[in-house]
């Protein structure tokens, strides 16, 4: 266990060595909610996914993909250097190791959807029972992007790779997930969009905010069953390589 501890640590301040990275994670999306509600301050009608209750969720979600940038570069620059020559030699099993990376982000998640929805309370987003819920509601989404992040980290054979992997993934969050575009234009295109993983992850904490909790079981359902998949790529793949 102390190793796992002494892992973690590790892992924690190999992230946030880089702090203008780490402001960089926070501040764009921090950004990208200021910027579109005051725009949108000016209109009369609002698009249903740029209403604050809405929107808030959406961008914490958004966030979470920078933390999977993260934590596949971590993994990826690991993997080329000789820590990881020393890490195999070390009495420390490899779901240990795995999980040691999602532990040490984990913070990060939860410090920008703190941050996210308290800058959402000055734009309307009513402060109640139902924001401290969306906070808890919203883990299971962290959780599946970081896994996603260790997934391209242990695909990637170096940081560009993950990179590269990352920005996909950072743009169908905005995209499939609704975010910055309503599905509802999209015609037929948006059922296939329900079949994918990220409009589940806003639609599991959207719900709170109108009342609507079932909605988070059925999203909750989708969020599990692709993190179960994620994690049995990366047993896979790791037993592979």
């Amino acid at each position: 266990m102390n190793k796992f501890f002494a892992l973690t640590k590790r892992n924690f301040l190999e992230i946030i060595r880089d702090p203008l990275s780490l402001v960089f994670c926070v501040a764009f999306p921090l950004f990208m909610l200021v910027l579109l509600q005051v725009i949108f301050l000016q209109f009369d009608t609002v698009p249903p996914n740029f209403l604050i209750e809405n929107y808030s969720v959406g961008i914490c979600v958004f966030s979470y993909s920078f933390v999977a940038l993260f934590v596949a570069n971590l993994i990826a620059g690991d993997k080329n250097s000789e820590f990881i020559n020393r890490l195999k030699m070390a009495p420390i099993s490899d779901f240990c190791r795995m999980l040691s990376y999602v532990v040490a982000v984990f913070p990060i998640a939860v410090v920008q959807t703190v941050l996210l929805l308290a800058v959402s309370l000055f734009f309307g987003l009513p402060f109640s029972v139902d924001l401290l819920l969306s906070l808890i509601f919203l883990i299971p989404s962290a959780l599946f992007y970081i896994l996603l992040g260790v997934l391209i980290g242990v695909l990637s054979k170096n940081e560009k790779q993950s990179g590269s992997l990352s920005s996909i993934i950072t743009s169908c969050v905005g995209i499939f997930a609704g975010i910055f575009m309503p599905l509802s234009i999209m015609g037929t295109f948006s059922d296939i969009m329900n079949f994918l993983p990220f409009v589940h992850t806003v639609n599991i904490a959207a719900g709170v905010f109108v009342g609507d909790y079932a909605c988070f079981l059925a999203n909750f359902a989708w969020v599990l069953c692709y993190s179960a998949v994620v994690l049995i790529l990366i047993w896979l793949i790791g037993k592979k390589r």
